[in-house]
């Protein structure tokens, strides 16, 4: 299997959290939890959290690095970025979106894995990911769940007043803790019972990471 069809593979399996229900780097490696929370885009800001799961620690990153107009309406450039062992190195998803109702729609994407030049996914198979998040359930789905109060919780990026809410995946239970003062997705922090995802900090003037121009990503033959 050729460079070009391993990053699609990987493409196929890296689901923009953003945008969309999850991201997965690996067939073993940590996953981003699913995000039901409010996509609020705002150029320049960012946040960047540390993600725990059953498989090790990760830091990720949410950044909204651009604006431009899609088909009438506003469009934004989220950049997904993340590091971590497995890794060697960041590896950066860069996401054209457009915001339906308090969720984001992916348009177009690039990716750049750690020393490699980025590529820019073709649409159809971002039509795929889509398939496989509609066969597999949506995050955004069943909302944000049942809201349990208004707290103040302390995390490393700080302290905060957060609405708390908790809702059902899997017949499990997950809380979310979600403030208007973190972009782009309000959230906090997220606890459940094989994944819990921390706010480290919240970033302003971000700009993006994808370094060379993007090449066409050739789609696989199955």
């Amino acid at each position: 299997m050729n460079f070009s069809r391993k990053m699609a593979f990987l493409c196929a399996l890296c689901l923009g959290v953003a945008a969309s229900a999850a991201a997965q780097l690996g067939q073993n490696g940590p996953q981003t939890p699913k995000i039901p929370t409010p996509f609020t885009p705002v150029v320049g800001s960012g946040a960047q959290y540390e993600v725990t799961t059953r498989d090790g620690s990760m830091a990720f990153t949410y950044a909204v690095v651009g604006k431009e107009q899609v088909e009438g309406n506003d469009g934004y450039w989220l950049e997904i970025r993340s590091e971590g062992t497995m890794l060697n190195g960041e590896m950066v998803i860069k996401e054209l979106t457009l915001k339906v109702g308090t969720h984001p729609e992916i348009k177009r994407m690039i990716m750049q894995p750690p020393g490699r030049a980025p590529m820019e996914v073709p649409a159809g198979m971002i039509d795929m990911m889509k398939q496989h998040m509609a066969r597999n359930g949506n995050a955004q789905r069943n909302g944000m769940g049942e809201k349990i109060g208004t707290e103040n919780i302390t995390v490393p990026a700080g302290a905060f007043e957060c609405d708390h809410y908790r809702r059902k995946e899997n017949g499990r239970d997950v809380d979310y803790w979600i403030s208007s003062k973190v972009s782009p997705y309000s959230l906090v922090k997220m606890s459940g019972p094989d994944t819990s995802m921390v706010l480290e900090k919240v970033l302003t003037g971000v700009t993006t990471h994808v370094k060379g121009e993007p090449q066409k990503m050739q789609m696989p033959d199955y």
